[in-house]
Formats: C-alpha cells, sequence, structure tokens
C-alpha cells in the first residue's frame, strides 16, 4: 500500500505541471483569438482593410496572401450593412463610400419640350369618291372586258356589252320618230335613251345608221380601280390590327359575274374607286387622345417606302372610340398621292407634333415606376439618398415631367437602377 501510494505522488507531481501549461496556453489562444477579433473590429471601423479566408475565417491578416492551412488566396472582408436601422425613406446608408461617390447625381430643369405622339395606321380608300356601274335595264352580260377587283381603269373605258330587250325597243322607238315632225316626242325618245345610259357618241351613231344596236357597251364614268361589291362600306377596314398586316375585307379578286349572267334592273354590278385623295387612318391610344387636334402636323411614313416620308395635317378626329380596340382614329386626308407608294391596305407610321409643353423635366433614368401610378427619386440629404415620392406626367424621348415632389434646388441620382442593390430596398409612404 505505501509503494502504491508512492506511486501516485510521483504520477501528480509530473501530471500537475503538464496540466497547469495547457490551461495557460488555451488562455492564450482564446486571448489572442479575441485581440484579432478586436483588431478586425477597430481596422475595419478605421477604413483599414482586412483578409481573411473563405474556408477559415479566423484567419486575419492585413494583407493578401496565401492561407496558412488550405493555401487558398486570401480575399478581402466585406462589411455587411446594418438593414435593421433602415428607416422609412432611407435607401442606401453610407457604408459603402466607393458607391456614394461613384453615384452620379442632376437636378430637375425647368425648360419647354417639343411633344410628340408616335402612332400607326394604314391607308384607305376615300369613300366619297366612288362611282357605281348600275344596271339601268335588265339584260343579260354578252362580253366582260374587265376581268378582276383592284383592276385599273380609267373614264370611257369599255366595261361589258350587254344585250337587253328593252333597250333595243327604245332605239327602234327613236329610230321610228326621226322620220317624223315629232320634235317634242322625238327629243323625249332620246332623253330615255339617256336615262338608260346610251351616251351622245352612240345616240348619234343610231342617229347616223338608224339601225338599233342589239349589243350596247358600257363605258367607266370615273377613272380609278374596279370592284365588284354590295357596298362601298366593304372597302373600309374598321380594326386595323397592330401586329398583324391589314387585309381588305374582300375575300378573292376575282369576279362572282360571269360573260352570259343576267342583271336585273337597278343591280349595282361594279364600283369604282377614285385614286386622287386617299385616306390614312392613325390610331391614337387612349392617354394620347387630350393632345389631338385637327390641323395639328404629322409625319407619314409607309412601309413601302420608308425613306421617303411625307408631311401632312390631321383632317378630322373621330368623336368615339373604337369598339373592339378602344382607340381613337384620325384621318389625314391626301391628295393626288402616289398610290404606288401609299398602296391601299398598306401599313404606316405617324409622328404627330402636338405642341410644345412646359415643366420641370429629370432624365427618364431618375425615376423608379413601383406600379400603381407610383413613381420614386433619390433624392439626396446630406450624404444619404432617399426616395421621395413625385408625380409624373408626359414622356418626351428620355425625359420625364415632374408635377409634384421636386424642385429645381434639389438633388437626384441620375441613374435610380444604380442605387438598388442586394441589400437595399425601397420604403416609400
Amino acid at each position: 500500500m505505501r509503494k502504491l501510494s508512492s506511486k501516485n505522488k510521483v504520477l501528480s507531481i509530473f501530471l500537475f505541471p503538464l496540466i497547469i501549461a495547457l490551461l495557460i496556453a488555451g488562455c492564450e489562444e482564446k486571448k489572442e483569438q479575441d485581440t484579432h477579433a478586436e483588431h478586425d473590429h477597430t481596422t475595419q471601423q478605421q477604413g483599414v482593410k482586412v483578409y481573411t479566408c473563405p474556408m477559415h475565417p479566423e484567419i486575419i491578416r492585413n494583407e493578401p496572401g496565401p492561407c496558412p492551412i488550405c493555401g487558398m488566396d486570401l480575399v478581402e472582408k466585406g462589411v455587411t450593412a446594418n438593414t435593421d436601422a433602415l428607416n422609412h425613406g432611407t435607401v442606401i446608408e453610407p457604408v459603402n463610400e466607393t458607391i456614394i461617390r461613384q453615384a452620379k447625381i442632376t437636378s430637375p430643369v425647368n425648360k419647354k419640350l417639343s411633344s410628340t405622339v408616335d402612332t400607326k395606321g394604314y391607308i384607305t380608300y376615300n369613300p366619297k369618291n366612288t362611282s357605281a356601274i348600275a344596271a339601268r335595264y335588265s339584260g343579260r352580260i354578252d362580253k366582260l372586258y374587265v376581268r378582276y377587283n383592284f383592276q385599273e381603269v380609267t373614264k370611257g373605258q369599255k366595261i361589258m356589252d350587254v344585250y337587253s330587250p328593252e333597250l333595243i325597243t327604245a332605239q327602234q322607238d327613236y329610230v321610228f320618230l326621226l322620220d317624223k315632225q315629232e320634235e317634242a316626242m322625238l327629243q323625249a325618245a332620246k332623253q330615255k335613251l339617256l336615262l338608260l345610259g346610251m351616251n351622245e357618241t352612240q345616240i348619234q351613231h343610231l342617229q347616223k345608221t338608224k339601225k338599233a344596236e342589239y349589243l350596247v357597251s358600257i363605258y367607266a364614268p370615273a377613272s380609278g380601280h374596279i370592284h365588284q361589291m354590295n357596298s362601298s362600306d366593304q372597302l373600309i377596314m374598321p380594326v386595323m390590327p397592330l401586329n398583324e398586316v391589314g387585309q381588305m375585307n374582300t375575300n378573292n379578286t376575282e369576279f362572282t359575274i360571269r360573260e352570259g349572267t343576267y342583271i336585273k334592273k337597278g343591280e349595282s354590278i361594279f364600283n369604282i374607286i377614285s385614286l386622287s385623295q386617299v385616306w390614312v387612318i392613325l390610331k391614337i391610344y387612349p392617354e394620347d387622345v387630350n393632345k389631338i387636334k385637327v390641323g395639328q402636323s404629322v409625319e407619314i411614313t409607309s412601309e413601302i417606302a420608308p425613306e421617303n416620308p411625307i408631311q401632312a395635317k390631321i383632317s378630322f378626329v373621330e368623336p368615339v372610340l373604337d369598339n373592339d380596340s378602344k382607340f381613337l382614329s384620325v384621318r389625314v386626308y391626301l391628295e393626288k398621292s402616289d398610290h404606288h407608294v401609299f398602296k391601299i391596305g398598306s401599313l404606316v407610321s405617324g409622328k404627330i407634333n402636338t405642341g410644345e409643353l412646359d415643366g420641370l423635366w429629370i432624365p427618364s433614368s431618375s425615376m423608379l415606376d413601383l406600379g400603381n401610378a407610383t413613381y420614386v427619386v433619390f433624392k439626396k440629404e446630406g450624404q444619404h439618398f432617399k426616395t421621395q415620392k413625385i408625380t409624373a406626367s408626359n414622356r418626351i424621348n428620355n425625359e420625364i415631367n415632374v408635377l409634384e415632389g421636386l424642385s429645381m434646388a434639389d438633388t437626384i441620382a441620375t441613374d435610380a437602377w444604380y442605387m438598388i442593390d442586394s441589400e437595399s430596398f425601397v420604403l416609400t409612404k
């Protein structure tokens, strides 16, 4: 027992200093870590760059280099913003002085800017310049000299030959009265032939030959494009598809009428649409309706010849919105236009000059649209940028008209999106 007790005493004598040494080493290591942490915090507060290892954050150095544990390159230790300290309206705290110094600033400018409205439209006929070819008597079409819709004809061009027993009888009555001394009856017979569609040249030929013509020719009363339709309204495109090429309402270009077809008195056979004047129908967005007036200048560019825009004026503003698209239609009358450039049904773009607007203007890049008609800018107050709610209206080119919320003495950030990063958010009251 004495021998065992002696051994325990000897062992205690050797272990006690070892335990004391380990405790002292642990305290020194903790103190060193605390010193590093305090030094790191002090260094960051003083603006001195510190570097750490991404895999071993306990490694702190004042200069870049390899990590002594894993060998990875040390990276600069960033500063985490205290988002809890953000007040309402405060967007960027000056925790990153580099970003604050690089932010470009500007001030609102009071000036006048020329206002324009960009719009799209199409070319259509003037329905007032329509001449109808109607059957003034019943009969049969013996010969047809036009074959398809949109065929161009000139005034006096022969359209068709018609056989009509009614017209033959009227000619025979006129020939019978030529040898009589009844001048009044002769003039009445001639007037009847004129009302039935014969012209002076045809009547003079009948008076000379004294022989009724079994086939009577019908001529074009005007120059233009010929169409087979029930009404000239079929030529108008009531709704313009903005993303598609406008189409006319005719299903095909060929006539349904043929040689040998019988026609009835009063039946509309063809319509001739003159190209001496065409309409440009422009579609205006609802928010631009109040800016449009008759007489405003407009620059029209055709999709067929974009290099040759023309200058014109608004001729008519329709009083109601379109039922389907809810656009406002305005008309521009083009006199003696080149129909090879401004083809019917082709799309055009227009730029309407609506005058000058006087007001306070800022770059459009300075404003953020938060939706629900909420607009904000970043107003500089000291070293801080705070959101400022504004009321904006018109946009011209790259500038915004500010109605409320700013003055010429204010300073705002030129690029609002530059001021937003992953550690910031926008709060507006």
